[in-house]
């Protein structure tokens, strides 16, 4: 990851920024090297390399990504923060249907990179049954 500005709020508005691609590597970038994604209906997903993975897995059911922000807040600390939000995540599968899911998000920041993000959501809405 290359572009500046490390507050909490910044990292996480890139980091969407950064689903237009639907790069894992580059997704994978704004995490720390031990950091965490837990999707919490899931076992969660650690350390940068398997994150990429996942995303590679994740991504290739997609053609295009885009999350609308509700409600945000935040906390900074030397070093990093807490960011918070309420977000409608859109994710376009290849067959041209659109899944769409209201998710609680919590974005642990460390020295400018993800060191943990949480998302908490209905799992049966993403299958069609919330």
């Amino acid at each position: 990851m290359t572009e500046t500005g490390t507050g909490p709020e910044d990292v996480v508005a890139r980091f969407f920024a950064a689903w237009d691609g639907l790069d894992p590597a580059r997704l994978a970038s704004f995490f720390a090297e031990d950091g965490t994604y837990h999707s919490m209906p899931l076992p969660p997903v650690v350390g940068r390399d398997r994150i990429h993975a996942y995303f590679t897995d994740f991504l290739a059911r997609f053609t295009a990504a885009d999350f609308t922000v509700h409600h945000q807040a935040s906390s900074a600390t030397e070093g990093g923060g807490v960011v918070f939000n309420e977000r409608t995540d859109e994710m376009r599968l290849r067959s041209g249907a659109v899944v769409r899911v209201r998710v609680a998000g919590v974005f642990e920041i460390r020295d400018g990179l993800i060191a943990a993000w949480r998302d908490y959501f209905d799992l049966g809405a993403t299958r069609g049954e919330g």
